[in-house]
Formats: C-alpha cells, structure tokens, sequence
C-alpha cells in the first residue's frame, strides 16, 4: 500500500508560506520559531518515508529489466562505482562489469541487443523488502528476497532463492545502489523432488563465475542445504526499522492566526506518522518472515507485543512472547537443520493504520516453500493481522495464519491435497482455534478486514 506524500509536501509548503505574516506581535515571534522548526522537520522526515519508496521501486525495476533481459538498464540502476558479490562467485566491480555478469547469469546475448534469446526464462521476482534510511538521509539499506523461475525451453527448468542486501546512495537527488550483496541460497532443479533433495555443492562457485573471474574474492558462505543466515543490515533484537512515532494527542490551540496554523501543522504531523506506520508494519511483516526462515524463533517471537497472540491454522492460539517463541519451534529446531526449508514470503500487502495512529490491521499473502527430511512440500495461505503502536515501536498484536493449502511437492496442491496439523499435545495453545475450518478442496473465506475500496461496502455475508 503506498501511502499519498506528494500532495503533503505540497500543502507543507504552503504552510511555511502562510507563516511569513502571522507574527504581528513580539509574543507571537517564539510561537512562529518554534512551528517553523518543527515543519522543517516535518519536511525532513516527509523526504525520508517518500525515501522508503523510492528505494522500493528502484529494487523492483531491477527485477523487471532482468526478467526480459534488459541487463544495460537493471545495470544503470547501480553507482558507477557500484560492486556486485554474485554468491560465492565473486565481487564485480563498476557498471560495465555488473552488466557483463548479470547478462551471463541471466542466459542474455553479449551483443548489444536487448532481451533474451527464444526460449530463455529468467523470472527473478524482487520480494519482501526492509528498508532503512539513515538520519542524514544519504544513503540507505536494504534486505530483499529473490525468488526465481528459470528455465531453457525443452531444456532444463529450475529454482533459485536468494537473499540480498544492498546499500544505497543518493547521488544528486537519485537513489541507486552502491554495492549488492547476492547470497544465493540454492538453483534446484524442477525435477527429482527439486529443493528438498539437493545434495551440498560440489563446487561453490558457479558455471558463470569459473568462465568470467570476479574482481576479487568472495566472503565465502555455504548454501542450502547447509544451514546459513545471511547478516542483516539491522542488528539483531533491535527495532528501530519498524519504529515510528509514538501516538499523542493533539493539544487545543488558540483561536488565533498561529492557533490554526499549529492546528494545521497538528493535522500533518498525524498525516506522516501515519505513513511512516505503513512503512515500519512493511518492515515488521518482513523481518518476521525472514527470522521464521532461519529458524530463528527467539527473535520472531519479540516482534509481539506482552499479550500479542499467534494462530497458525488449526494449532490454536499461544499468548505472549514466551509461549509464541515455544508455538514457532514447533516448526524445527533452532537455527534449522541440514536440509530444512521453511520459507513463509510475504506478499501484496494491504495495511490500514488506524487514525489515530494508535493501532493497525493487514491482509497479507504467503507462498510457502519447505523441506523436511528430503520431503519438499508447497503451501499457501493468508494472513489477517493486527498491530499495535507501542510507544512509537510498531507490534504484532495478534498473527493469525489461515491456511489456504499444503501439497506435496512431486504430487502437486491439488492430487494429494495434505491436511492442517491439530493442536500440539506436548505444547497445548492456550486457547482453542478462534474459527474451526478446512483447508483445500474445501473453500473457505478468511474475513477481510477492510471493505471494498471503491464502493466502501463489505464483502458480502460480512459486516463492517
């Protein structure tokens, strides 16, 4: 969900401009001083979340130009000085060098010709970001998830799973990234039970990177089925990525020229915290995702508010932080094990931040992909959320899973559709599932939080 700035750098502006002759008075010149301040700050921060979006896009469009083999455009997306780290591959330094090597991972034509051969897919979808920019609003950081589809006509077919993180830098206005950290987690063949009986690499270093040598070497890492947590940007146990501003009341103000313009400024300020909620659940949602990834269950499960609850399916509902981290160990043990999959992503959001900024609600998508014991396995499902704004850090409330379908991976979702798992007996829920329901073939609706956004009626069947 983008939320609408550039309307409210606008109507900032205009703002200043009304404050040039409000101060008629001595007593009202530190009323002035002091607003002016705060809408330079308002501006400052207004900069950052739009920001926030800009670096979004930029990612994105570098999966689009690399889907259709635009590799000179995705590699304008780069600093001139820009570096690339391709897995255990290497480090390709500058524009020309990128472009070479993301034209040979993607199965491109080395002529100057646009696009991909007759045959080629090369589907990288850029998934999940958390995005952080840094005060002075330079530069920036970034985790994304790739996830591939890739292919040779009547040739070969596979998967890819990635984990990047980027830094950014605003040149002359103009975000681009200054160095992209690929850390490839595995490319599966489609066939024999693909991701869940891969056997460790013989060779780290890929086809592309044997022919066409990096700049220098790599920080070497081991991949899937070896169990690894790429570094993230954000340190650990820390929430600063998904903080945003503490909810308040807005004080009266005086019914006077500057009264109504504070009361103004009141309005805005509410307006920016706001969209940086939307911005900080983005973050939360996907930092989630990628700690349950890992197995890293202890640091999920502080992402819930004292009295937070989680629902998976038909498991039933754990409360508090404590329980949620013993309920999401159920998944595996801690840090995973050799050959473990367990990837949640988390797709096409639609947030709604409640208007007083105090709590919120989203609907999000969840393609699942596992492995267990040299088993894959697809799922998917919904999630239906809550969140809470505790004290400017934004929380889990209440998670709740719905699960659409689980299948196995050779047999397909649909042949041998797999059944939710019932309430553990060794670890209870503290309460019982809050809705009883199957998952495919039967067809269930998870309630929608939020009402049709053109007709602004609920679905029907549903109340608002």
């Amino acid at each position: 969900m983008t939320f609408p700035l550039r309307g409210f750098s606008v109507s900032l502006g205009i703002l200043c401009m009304a404050l040039a002759g409000t101060a008629s008075a001595q007593s009202d010149a530190a009323r002035v001083a002091t607003l002016k301040t705060r809408l330079a700050t308002l501006a400052r921060e207004t900069t950052q979340v739009e920001d926030i979006t800009r670096i979004q896009r930029l990612g994105r469009a570098f999966g689009y130009y690399t889907d259709k083999g635009f590799f000179g455009e995705a590699a304008d997306l780069f600093t001139d000085d820009a570096t690339f780290q391709w897995g255990n591959d290497g480090v390709y330094k500058g524009k020309a060098r990128i472009k070479e090597l993301l034209t040979r991972q993607g199965g491109g034509s080395m002529k100057e010709v646009a696009g991909l051969p007759f045959g080629r897919l090369n589907l990288r979808m850029q998934l999940q970001p958390v995005v952080t920019v840094a005060d002075d609003g330079k530069t920036a950081h970034a985790r994304w998830r790739e996830w591939g589809l890739l292919g040779q006509y009547k040739e070969a077919i596979s998967w890819g799973d990635a984990i990047m993180e980027d830094d950014y830098l605003k040149d002359n206005g103009v975000w681009k990234i200054a160095a992209r950290h690929y850390y490839q987690n595995f490319v599966s063949p489609y066939s024999d039970g693909g991701w869940a009986r891969l056997k460790p690499a013989s060779s780290l270093v890929s086809k592309v990177g044997q022919e066409f040598p990096a700049d220098a070497k790599a920080d070497a890492f081991p991949m899937f089925p070896l169990p690894y947590v790429p570094a993230y940007h954000y340190a650990k146990g820390k929430l600063t990525a998904i903080m945003s501003d503490a909810p308040v009341t807005a004080p009266k103000r005086a019914d006077d020229k500057i009264g109504k313009l504070e009361a103004l400024a009141d309005v805005k300020a509410l307006a920016l915290s706001r969209a940086r909620s939307v911005r900080a659940i983005e973050n939360l949602q996907a930092m989630y995702g990628y700690y349950i990834d890992k197995g890293q269950w202890q640091l999920a499960s502080q992402l819930f508010s004292k009295d937070g609850s989680y629902e998976f399916g038909q498991s039933g509902v754990y409360i508090s932080p404590a329980h949620i981290e013993k309920a999401l160990g159920l998944m595996g043990p801690k840090g995973l094990e050799a050959g473990q999959l367990n990837n949640y992503v988390m797709v096409q959001p639609i947030i709604n931040i409640d208007a007083d900024n105090r709590t919120a609600k989203a609907r999000w998508r969840s393609d699942v992909l596992l492995a267990r014991a040299g088993k894959g396995r697809w799922g998917g499902g919904i999630y239906e959320n809550e969140y809470v704004n505790d004290n400017g850090t934004w929380k889990f409330s209440k998670l709740h899973y719905y699960v659409t379908f689980w299948g196995d991976y050779d047999e397909g979702w649909t042949a041998k559709p797999i059944p939710m798992d019932p309430p553990n007996k060794e670890f209870p829920p503290d309460q019982p599932p809050t809705l009883v329901y199957e998952s495919f073939p039967k067809t269930h609706i998870v309630p929608f939080h939020y009402n049709n956004p053109v007709t602004g009626a609920p679905l029907p069947g549903e109340k608002e």
